[in-house]
């Protein structure tokens, strides 16, 4: 067994698949790793320990019981069938390290690589997953190579030490080597001695049958329903409802927006009626003309073959030249005065501006409406996603989330006014082409309502199929960004495993699934077109044959007409259909944008006027927990029950417990995260639930156990408000540690610059330079330096309460010892409660409560705890390996108060 303080740089390892295992070991020749974040797909507890590995029954509980998981599965409603959630969510930051650790122990990986994997969990449990899993049998025949602070547990059975300091190996050799070598502290060395460190709780957790967890898999659907988390999406059936077309055109427009859209509308279709007309005023005047030419050269032709008396005869009656243009069969208005041809000309160029002005105002109107439309969907989507409490985002992966703020908000964008404007465009080009030809064939009328039966039964049968392809294909995009954004924080554990592969697969089968209804989709516009063009035909020989049956009661203009109208029937029903179900299928990205802008639950008002606190508030600091009861949703059971404890102003409390104990839950309530279901919290007298989300909140200051960090800079991340001199942000960093006071006053005597000679410092500090960039979630920092960063953002604020959840776990032990110094002496008046696994964190607090299974286990100032018999705390302390050095701490503490 290895043991370094460091980071681990992981090779590139053959694909697991293509490995074969050893005939003895059953191993092969890869990697198992587990990180320092422990990283969790969204599935079950069982599906996150397997990793796609064949199920072994006993060597899984035997996995189950080395890393501790027994008590936490009975706890669980779903036992190892619990679905976990994103970055598995559901779960406490114990409970996720050791899921991590019990999927590199139940691979068959021959090379096991642990980044800081007991830092999450309690010294009671740490010493039980040290015993069992990382030198028990699990771990025959593998090489682990750990990475640990807690030196004084782990070093006890390594079998090689490598000691790192500021990026270069300090020592290394066996522990005996180190020894001689003066390189541990005497801490460490009594640890060393006492190798027999162990306590019957350090087996307990492990001590339960086997009988809990699934006897094969083909009785894992016994509990699925239990402890389930993540509902399939859902999706509506049928047509589009109402009052989702309602919503829209609320957002869409006003009435007088409305108006103009339609008289816009209007508008195109009257001058493109006009427009036809006029070219038929046109085409007669022409023909009109060419009747008087023909008449003129039948006249003059007649004339050639008579002699010169006989003309003259002829010209005496009228008959002979007046008669054939007077009575042409065209009309007698061809003697009325005639336009030129530029006059025709004109005016159809000023019926062509106007038609061309509607369709650019009613153009213009439509997209206008429908981005405002869009905007407003957009700011009331995200105001009801950001307001939607914590139990809403448990069990809604972001791939849902992302789907709707992307596909869905772009479809509003793009599409939805745009077929609006152009599927009322051709509701009216249609009933324009049925009004003009009825009005000049009538029997048209008879024949159009038989035409339009069959329009409807395809259309009902097109629109039924193309709806429901697009709803499908709208879920089926969702799990392609869950699963990208999931593969993608987990890449370097998958990479690890060798498992890319398997994870390429799976991404490319749900871009298969995405795609299966585009295809489905372009089959059924073929279909239609087939069948529409068939009754399409039939419309343009009907008009024919009706205008041929007119024949002597209409004019050859009026039939032009017709035809020409007739021919464009089909391609403006045509796009009825298809408009109508692209229509309906935009729309089905109103309906789930409707759906979580009206059903995710909402926090409580982020402000209450008539219960708002004064300025100061809270000014001392007091905390009062009176019978506190805590669920995460209505139908879950409690995971705190009847808590009660009371805290004065500027004590120091440390909140220590079993993992899933209840105490992340206890400090989340400080911020209203989750509501009481019973009982109350108050501070400084005002009970928290009476007043506004965004005052209390203000008024308090946590540090995560998860380090939150922003893309960014140093600067940015620690004064995002530019609230704060340059000099008060290096304080920040020298009071968490991250410069040494030396380099600080160096700063001070510069006046904030410090320029560092990289050729000459051997890695310089980065913490130097506020302006170094800091990538997304603090990637190119260490999980410690992420926390410290933390810390120092909340120390600029100097807040009257201050909540740590785990500030300092992945902080050696030294660096938290100084940490915990500079909060004890710079925040004297402040209050503050700290959840720590280290014992030694806290065990110099004024006070130590202790939590069990989420009620009150032992409250009081830890020296008092230490000489409880049957106090938790006592145990706690005796399975460190620390309890002596505790004691002391716990005892000089005493009795300097």
């Amino acid at each position: 067994m290895n043991l370094i303080e460091g980071n681990v740089f992981l090779p590139c390892f053959i694909p697991r698949e293509e490995l074969v295992p050893d005939p003895v070991t059953g191993l092969t020749e890869s990697a198992a790793y587990c990180a320092q974040t422990a990283w969790l797909m969204n599935s079950t507890i069982k599906d996150n320990i397997l990793f796609a590995a064949p199920f072994n029954k006993k060597r899984y509980n035997d996995v189950i019981d080395a890393c501790g998981l027994r008590r936490d599965l009975e706890i669980l409603e779903g036992g190892d069938e619990t679905e976990i959630g994103e970055k598995g969510i559901t779960l406490s930051g114990g409970q996720k390290q050791r899921v991590s650790l019990a999927r590199a122990l139940y691979s068959n990986s021959a090379y096991i690589l642990l980044d800081d994997c007991l830092s999450a969990v309690d010294s009671h449990t740490g010493v039980h997953i040290y015993e069992n899993a990382l030198t028990g049998d699990l771990m025959k025949n593998r090489t682990c190579i750990l990475i640990s602070h807690n030196v004084s547990l782990t070093i006890k059975k390594a079998d090689y030490v490598v000691v790192m300091d500021n990026g270069r190996v300090k020592a290394q050799g066996t522990v005996d080597e180190l020894v001689d070598a003066d390189v541990f502290d005497a801490e460490v060395l009594k640890s060393i001695a006492d190798t027999t460190t162990t306590t019957e709780g350090s087996s307990t957790q492990g001590s339960s049958t086997n009988s809990d967890v699934a006897e094969d898999d083909e009785n894992d659907e016994s509990s699925n329903s239990k402890g389930k988390l993540i509902e399939e999406e859902t999706k509506s059936e049928g047509s589009v409802k109402m009052e989702v077309y309602a919503l829209y055109f609320k957002y869409f427009a006003t009435k007088s927006n409305l108006f103009l859209v339609l008289f816009f509308t209007i508008g195109c279709q009257v001058s493109s009626v006009v427009d036809t007309w006029w070219v038929r005023v046109w085409t007669l005047h022409s023909a009109q003309n060419s009747v008087v030419v023909s008449a003129m050269s039948s006249i003059i032709h007649e004339a050639s073959s008579l002699s010169l008396t006989s003309i003259f005869a002829k010209a005496q009656t009228s008959d002979w030249w007046f008669t054939p243009i007077l009575h042409s069969p065209i009309s007698a208005n061809i003697l009325e005065v005639s336009h030129s041809p530029l006059y025709y000309l004109v005016i159809y160029c000023l019926i062509g501006l106007f038609y061309s002005t509607m369709v650019s105002f009613k153009n213009f109107v439509t997209l206008h409406c429908g981005l405002v439309a869009s905007g407003k969907m957009f700011e009331d989507l995200l105001a009801r996603i950001l307001g939607a409490n914590l139990r809403f985002f448990d069990s809604t992966p972001v791939g849902r989330l992302t789907n709707r703020f992307s596909k869905d908000i772009a479809s509003l964008d793009q599409q939805i006014a745009n077929q609006l404007s152009f599927f009322f465009q051709m509701v009216f080009n249609s009933v324009t082409i049925i009004l003009v030809i009825s009005v000049i064939t009538p029997s048209f009328i008879i024949f159009g309502a038989i035409i339009a039966v069959g329009y409807y039964s395809i259309g009902t049968f097109y629109l039924s199929l193309s709806r429901d392809l697009k709803r499908f294909s709208s879920i089926a995009k969702s799990p392609i960004y869950q699963h990208y954004t999931e593969t993608l924080t987990g890449i370097t554990t998958i990479r690890a495993y060798g498992d890319e592969r398997r994870f390429l697969i799976q991404n490319l089968n749900y871009i298969d699934a995405s795609n299966r209804p585009y295809f489905y989709t372009w089959v059924c516009n073929r279909w239609l077109a087939f069948r529409t063009d068939v009754i399409g035909s039939s419309v343009v020989s009907l008009a024919a044959a009706l205008c041929l049956a007119y024949v002597g009661k209409i004019d050859a203009g009026l039939a032009g007409i017709s035809l020409s109208f007739a021919a464009g029937f089909n391609s403006a029903a045509v796009w009825i259909l298809r408009l109508y179900a692209e229509l309906e299928m935009a729309m089905n990205s109103v309906e789930r944008v409707k759906e979580y802008i009206e059903t995710p639950p909402q926090e409580p008002p982020a402000e209450v006027p008539e219960n708002e606190p004064a300025p100061s508030w809270p000014e001392h600091g007091a905390i009062e927990v009176s019978n506190l009861a805590l669920r995460y949703a209505p139908t879950l059971p409690r995971v705190i029950e009847d808590v009660s404890f009371t805290v004065k102003a500027g004590e120091k409390v440390g909140v220590v417990g079993r993992t899933g104990a209840g105490k992340s839950t206890i400090i989340s309530s400080f911020f209203r995260f989750v509501d009481p279901d019973a009982g109350s919290i108050k501070i400084d007298g005002i009970d928290i639930c009476s007043i506004g989300l965004r005052r209390l909140r203000q008024s308090l200051n946590i540090i995560p156990q998860d380090p939150t960090l922003f893309t960014g800079t140093i600067r940015t991340n620690l004064d995002m408000f530019d609230e704060y001199a340059d000099l008060q942000l290096f304080e920040a960093l020298r009071r968490v540690n991250l410069i040494t006071a030396e380099d600080y006053q160096l700063l001070i005597d510069s006046n904030g610059k410090l320029e560092q000679d990289s050729d000459e410092v051997e890695n310089p500090n980065k913490f130097l330079k506020l302006d170094f960039e800091i990538t997304e979630n603090g990637g190119n920092l260490s999980q410690g330096e992420r926390q410290l960063i933390c810390l120092a953002r909340s120390l600029l604020k100097s807040p009257k309460i201050l909540l740590l959840d785990e500030a300092t776990a992945s902080i050696d032990y030294k660096t938290d010892a100084l940490i915990q110094k500079t909060i004890r002496e710079e925040f004297s008046s402040t209050t503050i409660l700290t959840i720590a696994h280290r014992l030694k964190t806290i065990i110099d607090y004024d006070k130590i409560l202790v939590l069990e299974k989420g009620r009150v286990a032992d409250y009081d100032h830890p020296y008092k705890l230490l000489n409880k018999e049957e106090s938790l705390f006592k145990s706690m302390c005796e399975d460190s390996g620390e309890y002596e050095k505790l004691v002391e701490i716990a005892k000089s503490a005493h009795q300097s108060t």
